[in-house]
């Protein structure tokens, strides 16, 4: 019998009900609605408050939680089933459940057979924002950002990644949104997820509806989750330091393109 998992609940843009099935894959990550099989694509991705796939009319939204479990607990790969709904759901803000449910159901690699690697430095800026990568050793993280509200301010990572590492201190790092700033993402067709379930929001000087925190720095520890998320396109892991400041899926998917364009496997 072939292993799998389902995931189901409400999508945290589309607002729809989203159920998923995740299956045992040899080659990397691969999309399938309908019988038609889509392989994860750097070039068929838009950032919009999320990372979405988008290929020949098919598109499935905020996938960047679920590739943070894939690749940040190195395993082979996934064939990830639409049953219902364009999103991938949301379930509690973070990659817990994924983790917790992937790790007992598909193949982990024996281990790692290649790493990427830059010879210089490379930059992405958006005016002050920006993300960084340089050669280094090991895979890790500075991770920076900077919001003007009395819970966060400005919070800073320091993050080496492990398959340890990853699963105690990014995995259940949850999302995050201003109450203020819910109305404007509706009226650009995002954010339309009904329940405040697995989400959290901040009003003007706090956390609403007895939201609790999990880290007092969960906010970055999200971002930080994010980007791994993000650098699932690159398949294998980076033997590179990445420093990013007030960045967010943008910058992440651009550095991506500029190691896969610049820095070689070896």
């Amino acid at each position: 019998m072939v292993n799998f998992a389902e995931f189901e609940g409400e999508g945290a843009h589309t607002g729809e009900y989203a159920k998923i099935k995740v299956f045992d894959h040899y080659d990397w990550i691969v999309f399938e609605k309908e019988g038609q099989i889509f392989p994860l694509d750097i070039n068929k991705v838009e950032t919009r408050w999320a990372t979405i796939f988008a290929h020949n009319g098919f598109s499935v939204y905020t996938i960047e939680h679920l590739l943070a479990a894939i690749y940040g607990l190195s395993l082979r790969g996934a064939r990830i089933t639409l049953e219902q709904g364009s999103e991938i759901p949301l379930l509690d803000g973070s990659s817990r459940e994924f983790v917790e449910v992937l790790r007992k159901t598909l193949e982990k690699l024996e281990g790692e057979d290649k790493y990427w690697y830059i010879d210089q430095p490379l930059e992405i800026k958006d005016g002050e924002a920006f993300i960084r990568a340089v050669p280094s050793d090991d895979f890790e993280v500075l991770y920076t950002i900077d919001f003007p509200h009395p819970l966060i301010g400005k919070q800073t990572l320091e993050f080496k990644y492990s398959e340890k590492s990853f699963v105690e201190e990014l995995s259940s790092a949850r999302t995050f949104v201003p109450l203020s700033a819910i109305d404007a993402l509706r009226r650009q067709g995002l954010a339309r997820k009904k329940s405040p379930d697995g989400v959290i929001i901040l009003t003007d000087t706090g956390l609403y509806d007895g939201i609790k925190l999990r880290f007092r720095d969960e906010f970055v520890r999200h971002k930080v989750l994010d980007l791994i998320g993000d650098l699932s396109f690159l398949q294998h892991k980076p033997k590179i330091s990445i420093e990013a400041y007030k960045a967010g899926h943008k910058l992440h998917i651009a550095l991506v393109k500029e190691i896969l364009k610049k820095g070689h496997l070896r």
